[in-house]
């Protein structure tokens, strides 16, 4: 490079396309040269790319760059790649102790690699797993109550709606079947009139929207995340048909009895936000999926709830089997967890919603919710 200084300098021609007058003088090298381009041409390359690098790290040596700084100037950097091409990880250098990682990630794989081989449903070990700063955050966010804050909202699967165009090609089919999916799996019951050859009574479809609005209730207050025990506990709470077989001549009655019975209760916290969501969720239950497939959602509904009243069923018997579990650090400091703060569990009860449900799921398949 500094031959081509020599010859070049007396005739004041670039020293790298040996075409045009020269106008700068590289520090590095010392070429002259005339343009960008031609200092970041592929004879320059070497020497461009070992400037860039030291003036990089250099700064970041002189101001002990932090991570902020440091993805500002990587930011920088970045921009500098897509006009020059050049690979910022080749400008860059580490030390071995300073690696441009991500803490949060690092935390996370951490965490990740801390939970792998055990069993995630069993508190516990969780608990025992934790830094100590991990579990001192749990803490303050149980004390001020802002668990929810950090997770996942659910969304319901009775979301979905297709309304009835004014105008529609008669051609085309719509198929609703992808949307369904996330539906609850129907529960096959046997033909209403199989059942009985009494009429069934008026009150049946305001005794249903009783049922539906407890349980569209129960859902979103669990966040989706049904423990079928607890979750049975505190529908019964809630739900006078199933609890006390009340009956209800007037839907409206029988979903106000839901939102009063929610309010009230003591093993419920909530608010009238929440009650306003619930009637919401009620009458998009009823209403369904579509025009032309009404009954869907209060199917789907009714088959789900008959599946958590036989786990429910199922597992307190197994609870029963079981030898009592020695406390824990984390049962002790958080007992809630044991579900202490819960009544027992009437399984004979259970037994009868059970039926009584399913009498529902008949009753809904060959008849309909229009209240008009």
């Amino acid at each position: 490079m500094a031959d081509v200084k020599t010859s070049k300098i007396s005739q004041n021609i670039c020293g790298l396309c040996d075409e045009n007058p020269s106008k700068y003088c590289c520090p590095r090298c010392e070429v002259f040269y005339c343009s960008l381009d031609c200092y970041k041409s592929e004879k320059h390359l070497q020497c461009s790319e070992s400037f860039y690098r030291d003036c990089v790290n250099s700064e970041l040596m002189a101001h002990n760059a932090d991570d902020e700084s440091r993805d500002k100037m990587v930011d920088i950097l970045k921009r500098m790649q897509d006009d020059d091409n050049i690979d910022i990880n080749d400008l860059i250098e580490y030390d071995d102790d300073d690696e441009p990682a991500d803490s949060d990630d690092e935390e996370e794989d951490d965490l990740e690699k801390r939970i792998e081989n055990i069993n995630i449903d069993d508190a516990d070990e969780i608990w025992n797993v934790l830094t100590e700063d991990e579990k001192n955050e749990f803490e303050a966010l149980i004390n001020k109550g802002d668990v929810g804050s950090i997770m996942p909202q659910w969304q319901p699967w009775w979301m979905y709606r297709r309304d009835k165009k004014l105008v529609e090609d008669v051609d085309v089919h719509v198929d609703d079947g992808e949307a369904l999916k996330n539906c609850p799996e129907l529960k096959s019951v046997p033909k209403f009139e199989t059942l009985t050859a009494v009429k069934p009574s008026p009150a049946i479809k305001s005794n249903i929207t009783n049922v539906l609005a407890s349980y569209a209730f129960i859902m979103r207050y669990f966040n989706g995340e049904i423990e079928p025990g607890e979750a049975t506990i505190c529908l019964f709470n809630i739900c006078d048909n199933l609890n006390s077989n009340t009956n209800f001549d007037d839907p409206a009655v029988a979903l106000e009895s839901v939102a009063q019975k929610c309010l009230q209760s003591e093993l419920i916290q909530t608010d009238e936000a929440s009650i306003a969501v619930m009637k919401k969720d009620t009458f998009l239950l009823i209403r369904g999926p579509s025009d032309d497939n009404e009954k869907y959602y209060c199917q789907a509904a009714l088959s789900d709830l008959h599946h958590i009243l036989n786990r429910a069923k199922t597992l307190d018997k197994q609870k029963d089997q079981k030898t009592p579990k020695e406390k824990t650090v984390f049962s002790k400091k958080f007992p809630e967890h044991e579900k202490e703060h819960l009544p027992s569990l009437d399984v004979s009860k259970v037994k009868k919603c059970i039926k009584k449900v399913e009498y529902y799921l008949s009753y809904v398949d060959s008849y309909d919710m229009d209240f008009e």
